[in-house]
């Protein structure tokens, strides 16, 4: 990320004049890449907690924000702006809630607006595998059998089946897209009503027991707020019983984890309500050992890789929004503090 906002500045129509100071932040307190970083507050260097009492624009992860927020709560007193490098800034508002304060005056905005297509090619990959049997496929060569998995032979096409989506913002309209692109018909789940979409033939809906009856696939993009904690617990999943209406669908979850419990989850695959689950997050990242969720034959486990922040586009949103601060316009992509999102 660093080097290519380094790299943006010199082809970028704002000039780095413009930037009164950029400092670039190497510290021994973190290690490790995007994705897994891992960071001690309590060795940071004495300079560099000089340096961000000073910071007026930051560009860094969530979680490295809230640990450090979490030891060094006046770190960024004289913050005016927080730039996410990802999609999910709940870290931020689950130490918010820790500590028990008020939301701060500074303005968050998530890294957004790139991450539709890369979850959308996986959603549909992974639907693909699951109905193709491509998994099978390559365990009927391990073993040198012509076709040995009599489940590869009866697979559906997606043009006959539908595809739920809960969560239907700018991840959501892509998978749509390509859900579409492929035949599948496609209902989107909202919390406020919405008119069907012509452009996308998408159907939306407020009621979730009817979305999820008519599923045969589900995908949940829910990101981790007040109102989507926990909202597939409670047996919400047997709706999607066969025996109560429903298709006993697939499940996707590309949003965040804690959506259901573990446990519901395990019992709504044990007792039919879905027929597999596909999941790229979790309610504990990383997943731990003793989860009975490795062994599960029908379950899919993803380290939370659908859609990874590529640094090449950090730039390209920070610039944009870089350019609205200057000018004192509304940011793309703020976060509402009451919200959660």
């Amino acid at each position: 990320v660093v080097e290519s906002i380094q790299k943006s500045v010199a082809v970028n129509e704002l000039k780095l004049t413009q930037i009164p100071h950029l400092d670039i932040i190497r510290d021994a307190s973190l290690t490790g890449y995007g994705g897994t970083v891992n960071f001690n507050p309590t060795k940071l260097e004495p300079s560099t907690l000089e340096t961000l009492s000073r910071t007026e624009i930051l560009i860094s992860e969530p979680a490295v924000v809230a640990d450090l927020l979490t030891h060094h709560p006046l770190a960024l007193k004289n913050l005016c702006w927080l730039q996410s490098t990802y999609a999910g800034v709940d870290p931020i508002f689950n130490q918010l809630l820790d500590s028990k304060k008020e939301f701060p005056a500074w303005r968050l905005t998530r890294f957004a607006g790139k991450f539709g297509p890369p979850i959308a090619e996986w959603c549909l990959a992974r639907i693909i595998s699951q109905e193709r049997g491509f998994a099978l496929t390559a365990m009927d060569q391990t073993k040198k059998l012509w076709a040995g998995s009599n489940e590869i032979m009866n697979y559906r096409y997606l043009s006959s089946l539908t595809l739920t989506i809960l969560g239907c913002g700018d991840i959501g309209r892509c998978i749509a897209r390509a859900a579409i692109a492929f035949g599948m018909r496609v209902i989107g789940y909202v919390h406020n009503p919405r008119l069907n979409d012509d452009v996308l033939d998408v159907h939306y809906t407020t009621d979730l027991k009817e979305a999820l009856q008519a599923a045969d696939y589900i995908v949940s993009i829910l990101p981790s707020t007040p109102g989507t904690r926990g909202m597939l617990l409670n047996n919400v999943l047997s709706s999607c019983a066969v025996k109560n209406g429903g298709k006993s669908p697939v499940l996707l979850n590309v949003g965040r984890g804690d959506v259901i419990s573990e446990a519901e989850l395990l019992g709504a695959l044990d007792q039919d309500y879905i027929s597999a689950a596909i999941l790229d997050v979790m309610e504990t990242e990383p997943l731990p050992a003793s989860s009975l969720l490795w062994e599960h034959p029908r379950v899919v486990v993803s380290p939370h890789v659908s859609g990874l922040t590529q640094a090449k586009d950090v730039p390209d949103v920070f610039w944009d929004n870089f350019k609205r601060y200057t000018e004192g316009s509304e940011l793309l992509y703020q976060v509402d503090w009451t919200k959660g999102y």
